[in-house]
């Protein structure tokens, strides 16, 4: 599941127009990290995809069908 950095929308699985970038370390770890953007926000801080980003609609919490843990019918 990616979800974006910047609004905090989601995507359940990878998808076009989403991107990522290594994250520049200014607080002196050693940790790699990657932030992720979705389509609108690429485009809107980037200019990734234009294209892309004017007909991506963004989730913004998990559907029941996306969660991975297991079930509370099973509880």
């Amino acid at each position: 599941m990616l979800e974006c950095d910047f609004c905090g929308c989601y995507s359940p699985e990878p998808g076009k127009g989403w991107v990522a970038f290594p994250k520049e370390d200014h607080a002196g770890k050693d940790e790699p990290a990657v932030l992720v953007y979705c389509p609108p926000c690429a485009a809107a801080v980037f200019g990734h995809r234009p294209d892309v980003a004017a007909d991506h609609v963004c989730i913004w919490k998990p559907m029941a069908s996306d969660t991975h843990g297991p079930s509370a019918e099973g509880n």
